[in-house]
């Protein structure tokens, strides 16, 4: 990636934009999620209810992730995006004055709602850079978003292991809800929209029919059915990862926390390489 390019992605507003919420949103969000399934235990869970819980939020995801297509194509990305962001203020406020487990359950729905974004998101990227750019563009998104994450996990685990689960993951909750709402009034005033006004027209009066899966791509069913292996067998752990380091190995919270900076250093000088190998191979 050139200096030319790096300044045609920081020359772009809707680039800008995402890659300064992001990072902020993300920074605070990651915090405290490598720790969720333990605030959710000191709520009062038991493993089984809490593999429930998480549940309802994929399943939410999967419901939402389809009308967000389709409202994207309609509204527009900007409009979509908006609208899930403020809808999604909801999901910290109730983890932070959650008092039981149950308190858990509308939280979790509330962030699924984030799924209605991600068709506009990937769209609206797509569609603000130049062609030839995009395999390195979501790169680029993508390495600067992660950035944070290698900071993140000795920070929350510093503080979780300091003020304990229930104390320590509510200072952060209530960070995250200020870095949620600076990044619903950043896309309300630096997105510009996309969605070009002579084909949104077309868009629009295109009716939505299941037949289209039949016409998918061989490609991109094949990396379909491997993403959904994959998501299924790191779902069935990812979130009890954190219970096994604790509760059985015996680690802090703070060094579970250098375990996942050592991961995402590596993640994050591995991401901008297949940007570029992905458009030179």
């Amino acid at each position: 990636m050139s200096l030319e390019d790096i300044r045609q992605f920081l020359g772009n507003r809707n680039i800008v934009s995402i890659m300064v919420t992001q990072t902020l949103t993300m920074f605070i969000a990651w915090l405290w999620w490598p720790y969720r399934s333990l605030y959710i235990l000191a709520l009062g869970a038991s493993k089984e209810v809490l593999g429930a819980l998480l549940m309802i939020e994929m399943v939410g995801g999967m419901i939402f992730q389809l009308p967000g297509g389709i409202l994207a194509d309609r509204w527009g990305r900007k409009r979509v995006m908006l609208l899930s962001a403020i809808i999604g203020l909801g999901s910290p406020l109730i983890y932070l004055f959650a008092m039981n487990w149950v308190h858990i359950a509308p939280a979790l729905l509330l962030a699924s709602t984030s799924a209605l974004s991600r068709p506009a998101y990937n769209a609206l990227i797509a569609e603000s850079l130049p062609p030839e750019k995009r395999g390195s563009g979501f790169a680029a998104i993508s390495f600067v978003q992660k950035i944070p994450q290698i900071f993140t996990g000795v920070i929350g685990g510093y503080i979780i292991d300091r003020y304990g689960v229930l104390s320590g993951v509510r200072m952060i909750l209530t960070a995250s809800f200020f870095a949620s709402l600076t990044g619903v009034l950043i896309y309300w005033r630096g997105l510009e929209e996309t969605l070009i006004s002579h084909t949104s027209g077309k868009i629009k009066n295109r009716g939505f029919s299941l037949r289209g899966v039949s016409q998918i791509p061989r490609d991109v069913l094949l990396l379909t059915i491997v993403a959904s292996l994959s998501a299924f067998g790191v779902r069935m752990i990812f979130d009890f990862s954190v219970v096994y380091a604790v509760e059985v190995i015996g680690l802090s919270k703070m060094e579970y926390g250098l375990i996942g900076t050592m991961v995402s250093f590596i993640n994050l000088f591995l991401t901008l390489p297949g940007g570029i190998l992905a458009e030179v191979w």
